[in-house]
């Protein structure tokens, strides 16, 4: 009942009104800041990898141009010798004193390179008969290295004088080697295309490191990877020599164009393409770490909704308290009424408004119902006192004819002292009959009377009728309307035993149902046909009526009138019930309340 009363109703009204709109506009409100915080981001991490994949082309190119431009730089200053003639003097002889000659001329240009790059492990020049000049920066060659079976050397001669890519790893030719990535070409005299022999960089991998200069937001980690997948670089530098893991293999493979974005709801993950090399650049953004970063104006849309709730909440508590409090009020009174207590209300006179109207002539409706019915309780009382008053005189008048002739047939047969009895009996029952004090006998007195009347019949119709009492000791002090069982024992006599041939007796139980008192009046006699009982029923569902004191019917007064009388007594629930068999017997049962 609590969810449809009419404050419960208005409450929640005011709740959707004020709350969906709340909860809408803070949905909009954070999806539309996650949204921008996640194409900031998107835009950020774009812009970072690309700037990284500038860092490595120009990385690229530098190596790319030192490698080229090598071969016409000049070994000397007065006595211009160019890399390309120093390399076909050192081809030409065995004498290591001109290998040492020819590696001195060399070092200032080397050493110029090495100075210029810090990434730079070391510089190997190799002819192409296996000879070596070598320059490193704590680094150099095994002693009698032959480069012309080693697979990258093989890699470099089949790229015909293009730039080859080494894997990251540490080479065992190379002295206190450290994992590097080496950088070869194939050198040919321009004039000629003549093969002079190969140039080689070893490169740290820190020549990558400015891919973490000014990194996007939360980046988790960002990767370099060559064609085959095989990690060059990585922010963590763990992970260096080692294949990507499948799902960013599936997702480079994949790739239509030079970058790609994917999000799986925890990381971002952006592909840049490094077109000259068909490397990749791919890093990878927590998208946890973003809110936490960005996370406190998402609170702060969060905590202003949740506030916004609970005051409008508050107010429509408030509210709707307000609004219905004299309406609640109102219901109350007239639940009340419900039960015929007739409470009224004074209205308020302050009040103008429609609850002000519907106080005032709920009041007034109130009193003139109750002057209604105190007016038509009284009418009521008169006229039931009336009817009472005729029904006992019914009664009684019926039971003087019957009992005066049962006396004059005595005294016409025999002049015995049995005359007396009956006349004590009778004296008695007369008196039981005008009690006056109260329309209420205890059950003890209403048998006793009985018992008077049964003395009277059983000095005319001897051993014929015999009456048998069983009544609950506990319920004989209860009280019960007067005058309710000898009509109904009386009834049993004249229309049921009288006639039979053979004795016959009566038999009248007593006892108690729940909050029921229940009697039984039964009888052996000759009983009654279904016709019978069929106009029985209709007489006692009949209203009862009046046309002169006294006046009999044909039909059966006696049940009639006590029916009548329970009736109007204790209400409509309660009275007689007949049941009944031709040339078996009949049972009236009495109902009337217990107390």
């Amino acid at each position: 009942m609590f969810l449809f009363n009419i404050k419960t109703k208005l409450f929640l009204v005011l709740v959707i009104v004020s709350i969906i709109p709340i909860i809408i506009v803070s949905l909009i409100s954070y999806r539309s800041y996650t949204r921008l915080v996640n194409e900031q981001t998107s835009l950020v991490a774009s812009t970072t990898i690309q700037n990284s994949v500038k860092n490595i082309e120009e990385i690229l190119m530098n190596i790319d141009r030192i490698s080229i431009t090598l071969l016409q730089q000049s070994s000397n200053a007065t006595n211009y010798t160019t890399v390309r003639d120093e390399l076909r003097k050192l081809q030409n002889t065995d004498d290591q004193y001109e290998v040492f000659i020819t590696r001195n001329k060399l070092k200032l240009i080397f050493e110029n390179i090495l100075l210029g790059y810090s990434y730079i492990n070391g510089i190997y020049l190799f002819t192409p008969d296996g000879k070596n000049i070598s320059y490193g920066n704590g680094t150099d060659l095994e002693v009698d290295y032959d480069p012309l079976e080693a697979d990258w050397y093989k890699q470099t001669l089949s790229k015909k004088g293009e730039l080859y890519i080494g894997e990251v790893n540490k080479k065992d030719y190379i002295i206190n080697a450290k994992p590097s990535i080496g950088f070869s070409r194939a050198l040919y005299d321009p004039n000629n295309n003549e093969f002079v022999g190969v140039f080689m960089l070893d490169l740290s991998t820190t020549m990558f490191s400015d891919l973490n200069r000014n990194p996007a937001p939360s980046l988790s980690n960002i990767y370099l990877a060559n064609e085959k997948d095989n990690i060059l670089y990585d922010k963590t530098n763990t992970l260096v020599g080692q294949r990507l893991e499948p799902d960013l293999t599936s997702l480079i493979h994949n790739m239509q164009g030079k970058q790609l974005q994917f999000n799986d709801g925890q990381l971002l993950t952006v592909i840049q393409n490094v077109p000259e090399q068909n490397w990749n650049v791919i890093a990878t953004i927590s998208i946890d770490k973003i809110y936490e970063q960005y996370g406190i104006s998402q609170k702060l849309i969060l905590y202003i909704s949740i506030s916004c709730a609970v005051i409008f909440l508050l107010v429509s508590f408030v509210l709707s308290t307000l609004i219905t409090k004299p309406i609640i009020h109102l219901a109350k009174v007239m639940r009340k009424n419900k039960g015929q207590h007739f409470v009224t209300m004074e209205a308020d006179r302050k009040r103008v408004d429609e609850i002000g109207i519907l106080y005032h002539e709920y009041d007034k409706m109130m009193r003139d119902i109750d002057t209604h019915i105190r007016e038509s309780y009284q009418s009521r009382i008169l006229s039931m006192d009336s009817q009472m008053k005729a029904l006992e005189a019914q009664i009684n008048s019926h039971f003087l004819y019957n009992t005066l002739e049962s006396i004059n047939s005595i005294a016409e047969i025999e002049e015995v002292e049995s005359i007396v009895i009956m006349t004590k009996a009778l004296g008695d029952m007369f008196r039981y009959s005008i009690k006056t004090e109260s329309e209420l006998v205890p059950i003890q007195d209403e048998l006793q009377h009985i018992t008077n009347y049964m003395a009277i019949q059983q000095i005319r119709y001897g051993d014929k009728i015999n009456c048998h009492l069983h009544i609950d000791e506990s319920l004989k002090n209860q009280k019960i309307l007067k005058l309710i069982l000898q009509p109904l024992v009386e009834n049993a006599i004249y229309h049921g035993l009288e006639n039979k041939q053979s004795s016959g007796s009566i038999t009248i139980k007593g006892y108690r149902s729940e909050d029921t008192l229940c009697f039984e009046v039964i009888d052996d006699g000759t009983g009654m046909t279904i016709q019978q009982i069929a106009e029985i029923h209709a007489l006692l569902a009949e209203p009862p009526s009046f046309t002169a004191i006294g006046k009999r019917d044909k039909q059966s007064i006696g049940i009639k009138n006590v029916h009548a009388r329970i009736n109007l007594y204790y209400g409509k629930e309660y009275g007689l019930n007949i049941e009944s068999e031709h040339n078996e017997g009949t049972l009236i049962k009495i109902t009337v309340p217990y107390n």
